[in-house]
Order: C-alpha cells, then structure tokens, then sequence
C-alpha cells in the first residue's frame, strides 16, 4: 500500500522524468526554432517545430514517464492546445512587452509546463481501468 509520503515522492519523480523529457524535447525544438525562424516567421516557426516535437514528447513520455503506450490523438490534441496557448504568450511577450523571440519562447515554454504535464497525465497517459467479467 502507498502512503500519501510516497505517492507525493512518486508524483514528483514523475513530474521530474516529464521535465527531463520537455527539456529534451524542447532542446531539439528550440534547435529547430532558432534556425527555422531566420527564414520564416517565428509564430509559423513555432507551429512547424511542434510537428516532430509531438512524435518525440508522446514516445518518451509514454515509455519513461507513464509507462503507458497512451491515447495518442488525445495527447496531440492537448499539444495543440499548449502550442496554440504557447503562441498567443510568445506572440504577446514579443509584440506588447517588446522581448525577443528567443527569450518569449522560453518563457511560454516555462508556462505552459504545468498544465501540460496535468492535462496529459489526466487524459493522455491515464491507466485504464482492467474490466473483468463475472462468470
């Protein structure tokens, strides 16, 4: 049996792996923004590097993470969602606040972490209840 001491340690070792993930994740991501944005404009950047960051985040997540191969449309729907809300911040930091675009992106990427890791941990990567049948 689990203890409320050992499932908060639980939860936070899994809130680590996840942000060892998004690091990963969001290091190649970041990678792809900064060259892709010299060509083209950053909030399309921004749209075309959560493409393979999609496939990345849902496949270390589910192996490392949760341990749970998943739902992945669902987890791409609520990527869409962060990357929409990661626009609009990134969008508003570098047109109201005047930051640069590198320095906005962090900061949306920053967060957005949370609701991410909740909303995919919620609905994502949820363990499914075993059904069994009576005889």
């Amino acid at each position: 049996m689990q203890t409320r001491g050992n499932s908060i340690l639980h939860e936070i070792k899994k809130m680590i792996l996840y942000a060892g993930n998004g690091i990963i994740n969001g290091i190649v991501c970041y990678g792809l923004f900064i060259i892709i944005s010299n060509f083209i404009d950053y909030r399309i950047s921004i749209v075309l590097v959560y493409i393979p960051g999609i496939f990345l985040s849902y496949f270390l997540n589910g192996k490392i993470v949760f341990n749970n191969k998943g739902h992945l449309l669902v987890f791409a729907i609520i990527t869409m969602l962060m990357m929409g809300l990661n626009v609009v911040i990134t969008w508003m930091l570098v047109e109201v606040f005047q930051l640069s675009k590198q320095v906005s992106m962090l900061i949306a990427i920053g967060l957005v972490f949370l609701l991410g890791y909740s909303l995919n941990k919620r609905y994502s990567f949820q363990k499914r209840a075993i059904k069994t049948t009576r005889p």
